[in-house]
């Protein structure tokens, strides 16, 4: 369960003004940057970056952007937190479920500081209504 959530850098930048009447839905990206047991918790830094662009092409104009950044801390079971740093430390990744409440809760709250920072710019609110699910990837050599 979430028990901390800190944005710790605010960062928003436009860079062209006359393609705002152009601009598409942001190209949303949430990176894991750091992952390790802090006291009795689970304390992940994350970034989550909001990209605008004038076109869904491969050669769009970069209209301007929001970085937001900093941690979250998770309550869970020793067993549970010990086991997310070690398959954090062995294969960069997280438990499907801890990493499902986590990009979830960033949705949520980074879209709405978010969407702050986008009107200050004149920026379509980088919103997520829809929950995040993900599935465990298949092991390489087994049945499908």
């Amino acid at each position: 369960m979430i028990s901390g959530f800190v944005i710790s850098k605010v960062d928003g930048k436009l860079d062209s003004v006359g393609d705002l009447a152009n601009q598409r839905f942001p190209k949303l990206n949430i990176n894991f940057d750091s992952v390790e047991k802090e006291d009795k918790k689970l304390k992940v830094d994350y970034t989550f970056t909001a990209s605008y662009s004038n076109s869904e092409k491969e050669n769009s104009k970069e209209i301007g952007s929001i970085g937001l950044s900093g941690y979250i801390t998770i309550e869970d079971t020793a067993e549970n937190i010990e086991a997310a740093v070690s398959k954090w430390k062995s294969k960069h990744t997280l438990p499907v479920n801890i990493a499902e409440e986590i990009i979830n809760g960033l949705n949520f709250r980074c879209s709405a500081t978010g969407t702050l920072i986008a009107y200050s710019l004149g920026l379509i609110p980088p919103l997520v209504i829809s929950q995040t699910k993900i599935e465990e990837p298949k092991e390489e050599g087994s049945a499908k």
